[in-house]
Order: C-alpha cells, then structure tokens, then sequence
C-alpha cells in the first residue's frame, strides 16, 4: 500500500453526538460491507486478526445503507467489482465523519477520480493478499489517504497542468528533485536516504521544503506533480508517510 499524509479529512473519535460512545477508545471499530459472503468472511478474519481493529459488523453491501448498523463504527471498509457503485455510500458514511477504505477488482481513471471525489481514505486493489487491509484501515484512521500503488498511474493530478505549478517544480533543488524522484521510484524513506547519501531526517525535510515550495496537501501530490512535470517515474510503492 501506498500511504500518504496531510489530507483536509482529520479522523476523531465519535462521541454521542454521532451515535458513537463518549469516551475514547483504543481500538478502530470497523464496518465490512461486500455483496460476496466469502469477501466478507476474508476481511472479517484479516482485520480481526489486527490488534488494534475491531470488525463491530459485516454486511451485505447490496442492502439499503438505512439499514447498515452504522453507530458504533469508525471505518467502513467497502468491498466492491467496480467502484462507481459505491459513490453514493461513500458520500453518505463520510458525511457521518465515518472514513472509508473502498476495495474494488476493477479500477478505472474515472472510477477512482469518482472515489476520491466522494471521498474516500483509501482505494485499495481487490485481491487475493489482503495483507496490506489492516494497515490501510489503521493509516486512514489518521489524517492519511491510502491508494494501492498499482493506481498510482490513474491517479490525475490537474495542478500538474498549472502554469504555476510548472513554474514551482523548476523552483526546487535538485536534491529535491532527487528526492521526490526517488520516492516516486517506489523507494522508502529510508531507502531514498542511503540512496541519496543523507539520512531520514534530511529526507524528511526535504520533503518538507518542497511540499511548501509546490504547494502539495501530500506526498503523493508532490511526487505526481514531478513526475508530470519532469517525466519522473512514480511507482511510488513506499510503505510509510512522512511526517513534517
């Protein structure tokens, strides 16, 4: 999975105001919803198997979402072939401040555009290895979206396309340049830094530097708008986010 930091959706606790309980809680109270019993078996067993999630109820996704029992839930995680389908449940679970991992078999430009736009968390390829689930449902409970990197190419970035946004890419320097071109090779921070020959820290803020020089949310915009501007490849598999 592909992990990025510094959405405008920031996750809380629910509290009763939201059907949810007043006091905090330490594990991440999680929805699955999928058509196919069998999926909704698979996820239930991945996430269980998480210490720190809690599956609090499965259901089939083709039911009315009146019907889900949503109050004490903070991720659903949504299993679908196409993920069009799902537009609509996704803007009715996040306008209950309820995040949302959507899984799909087949992924589209326009489906995943439709995704994010609703706005989900996180779009994760439907496959076989649900390894990367659990992990994806624990960074969304934060303030990170989670794209599969097999997406990353569908992924549209149109500031890219900006006069301006050129402008700022040619602004950066270039180990900045360096160093987003490396994470968009698909390497960790750590990796980008014995690479580069600095350490984490010095990754990290160039990082920093260049999200405030682009005027990027995240790193993924960030690496994207190099990528488009420059031609730099973004397979940007990297496993962790990056804190500024």
């Amino acid at each position: 999975m592909t992990v990025i930091q510094g959405t405008t959706h920031q996750f809380r606790p629910r509290s009763a105001s939201d059907g949810g309980e007043t006091r905090p809680h330490l594990r991440t109270r999680v929805l699955v919803a999928d058509h196919d019993p069998l999926w909704r078996q698979l996820l239930h067993d991945v996430l269980n198997g998480n210490n720190q999630l809690d599956v609090v109820a499965e259901v089939d996704s083709r039911r009315p979402l009146a019907d889900w029992p949503l109050q004490r839930v903070d991720v659903a995680v949504l299993g679908s072939s196409h993920g069009e389908p799902m537009v609509g449940a996704i803007r009715q679970l996040t306008a209950r401040r309820i995040r949302v991992v959507l899984l799909c078999l087949d992924w589209s430009r326009r489906s995943l555009d439709a995704a994010v736009s609703a706005g989900a968390a996180g779009c994760l390829v439907k496959e076989a290895d649900l390894g990367g689930v659990a992990g994806s449902v624990q960074a969304v409970t934060g303030r990170n979206r989670v794209l599969s990197p097999a997406l990353l190419n569908l992924y549209v970035n149109p500031a890219a396309t900006d006069r301006r946004s050129q402008d700022a890419v040619q602004k950066l320097t270039a180990r900045e340049r360096e160093v987003l071109c490396r994470l968009g090779e698909g390497l960790t921070t750590a990796e980008a830094a014995e690479v580069c020959g600095v350490s984490m820290a010095t990754v990290k803020s160039h990082v920093s530097h260049a999200l405030a020089k682009l005027g990027a949310r995240n790193r993924l915009e960030a690496v994207l708008m190099v990528r488009d501007v420059l031609g730099a490849p973004a397979t940007y598999g990297a496993q962790e986010a990056v804190t500024s």
